[in-house]
């Protein structure tokens, strides 16, 4: 299980098959040394592992609260650097390895919406708000055809970062890679500053990222419908565990309450719509 803080999910193992480990980690992307050299890897009772060449570094997670707005907003950058040159792969060479689809996301209109259902009949979402989350995912399912695809991380977040001397210097954890629109990550990163909690002193490099990835992602319905139904997983893992981290189940459903409304919700002020 990886286990994501600040706002961010503690994703499950999923039950489908992922990529191949040398290529989940591996230095596939251009610009080389942008990612983690791999030097071995395999699967030992049952259980893929990965031996990459160490990399100087801090976990940007554990060092996060003693960086200034400045160097925070310098991480926000960088990382987002490193996901498009993971984006640039070729998406031919990429396919064989990476996820034919991320666990963490309804692969059609009927599982969305029986996603949406099981959340009412648990008590975390109203008849009304999945009505309204209904709509604007009939708007991603629309916009979706048309959507560029690319090779995603798939778990964009700083637990998945390396920072060393003042700068990002890897991304690590490509267990969940997936080819689909870019939105996947991006949402990762516009939650930094406008999800709750958010960061108010990320914003303007946020506005920046989202403005300049916004169109190659697929526009706004396709951010937000990715974004709905992320946090429909995190609300319905929460709910469902037996030791539920509150601050993710309060997350989840402040996101999806305020998507409901039909307004872009938190991300409202990124979206032209």
């Amino acid at each position: 299980m990886a286990d994501r803080r600040a706002g961010r999910p503690r994703r499950l193992q999923p039950r489908d098959g992922g990529p191949a480990p040398r290529a989940a980690a591996g230095g596939a992307a251009p610009g080389g040394g942008r990612l983690s050299p791999v030097v071995d890897a395999g699967v030992r009772h049952g259980h893929e592992w990965v031996l990459s060449r160490r990399v100087p570094g801090e976990n940007l997670e554990e060092v996060w609260p003693s960086l200034d707005p400045a160097a925070r907003s310098r991480a926000v950058e960088q990382m987002w650097e490193r996901a498009c040159h993971v984006h640039r792969v070729d998406v031919a060479a990429a396919a064989p390895h990476a996820r034919l689809r991320s666990p963490f996301f309804p692969g059609t209109p009927a599982e969305a919406a029986a996603a949406l259902d099981r959340l009412v009949s648990a008590g975390g979402l109203t008849p009304a708000q999945a009505k309204g989350l209904g709509h604007a995912l009939d708007r991603f399912w629309a916009a979706l055809p048309a959507a560029p695809v690319a090779l995603n991380h798939g778990d964009l977040c700083t637990p998945n970062t390396l920072w060393h001397a003042g700068r990002v210097v890897a991304l690590l954890d490509f267990e969940f890679a997936v080819i689909a629109p870019i939105a996947i990550d991006l949402n990762e990163i516009a939650k930094l500053a406008f999800g709750p909690g958010g960061s108010a002193p990320l914003r303007d490099t946020v506005r920046d990222v989202t403005a300049a990835a916004l169109d190659a992602a697929g526009g706004p319905d396709v951010l937000v419908g990715y974004s709905i139904m992320l946090e429909m997983w995190v609300l319905a893992h929460e709910l469902a565990a037996g030791d539920p981290d509150e601050a993710d189940r309060a997350n989840a459903a402040a996101m999806l309450a305020a998507f409901a409304e039909g307004n872009g919700g938190y991300f409202a002020p990124l979206l032209d719509r």
